[in-house]
């Protein structure tokens, strides 16, 4: 996403140094006045958009890319999923973890944790054979008991 920001104060803006630390990118001179700056905004982001007036040391500005509440909620399932995954892998060997872990995608509710398995048999193998691991695992990173649903990509809740 692009997000221009035209200068109309009448005075130089800085551009403050978090503005890129998220993946914005631009060219980080300062803004003179009467210039546009466009900021480029990493995919599937909007821009937030923040000024302060440091009164001698002049204006900054902060670009920084938010995510829709959908999206943030994918990359913090993802993270927890990895972390927990991540636990697992140190518990059994690399042949099961490759087996019946590596291949899996999850998503977290307030209580419940639904793990996506790519085929019946793979479903059915972490049902029998790892659940408890899970839980346990799940409890570690997360703080606290979820209830584990296990299906495959394909599947209805």
């Amino acid at each position: 996403m692009k997000f221009k920001y035209f200068n109309d104060t009448n005075r130089i803006v800085k551009i403050h140094a978090a503005t890129f630390s998220h993946g914005t990118v631009a060219d980080s001179k300062p803004i003179k006045p009467l210039e546009e700056r466009t900021f480029i905004l990493p995919e599937g982001t909007y821009p937030w958009v923040k000024m302060w007036d440091y009164v001698e040391a002049g204006l900054t500005i902060l670009v920084s890319p938010t995510y829709d509440d959908i999206e943030e909620n994918k990359i913090e399932d993802d993270h927890r999923w990895g972390k927990i995954l991540e636990l697992i892998s140190s518990n059994i060997s690399s042949g099961s973890y490759e087996a019946w872990f590596a291949h899996t995608k999850a998503s977290f509710t307030e209580k419940t944790l639904t793990i996506y398995c790519v085929n019946v048999f793979q479903r059915d193998w972490l049902k029998d054979h790892f659940i408890s691991l899970i839980a346990t695992t799940v409890n570690e990173v997360i703080g606290e008991e979820l209830d584990i649903i296990v299906i495959t990509e394909n599947e209805d809740l």
